[in-house]
């Protein structure tokens, strides 16, 4: 249990800055999106002001994630669920997205090293709910089982 409750914390704490610091530049600092988009796109405050207004529900999104996961680590066998909605968050809005924004032009380096981070919470979250499913009792151990499938 000790090892999810710390995972829980680690991305949790992960999200929040994540959160914080996307929040900073849509509602402080719009122009510092320019320079996460391709140079036709940042040559028009429009489209970052655009671009950024759209990215804000992305950040408050992440924000409320990582307070949640901070929340859950008080309890994280009652919470292990929410593990799984994370390792499905994290492939489907982190590694696919990512593929999908460096085929559109993005910065390669950039969410390459985001599909890393990606890889490594969907990688300890699987491995670190099965653990802890373990701990449950019989019928919630196989309820989670069944929901994990």
């Amino acid at each position: 249990m000790n090892k999810l409750k710390w995972w829980f914390r680690i991305y949790g704490t992960l999200y929040v800055l994540m959160g914080l610091g996307n929040l900073y530049i849509v509602l402080l600092n719009p122009q510092g999106m320019a320079d996460s988009l391709p140079s036709a796109m940042a040559s028009s405050p429009l489209v970052v002001q655009a671009f950024s207004d759209a990215w804000s529900p992305f950040a408050f999104d992440v924000l409320g994630i990582g307070l949640f996961l901070l929340w859950a680590s008080r309890n994280p066998l009652k919470h292990i669920s929410v593990v799984w909605f994370v390792v499905w968050l994290e492939f489907l809005h982190g590694s696919l997205d990512d593929l999908f924004l460096i085929a559109r032009g993005y910065d390669a380096t950039t969410y390459i090293v985001f599909g890393v981070v990606h890889i490594a919470i969907i990688v300890t979250g699987v491995l670190f709910a099965r653990e802890g499913a373990t701990q449950l009792s019989p019928s919630a151990q196989s309820l989670t089982q069944k929901n994990a499938l």
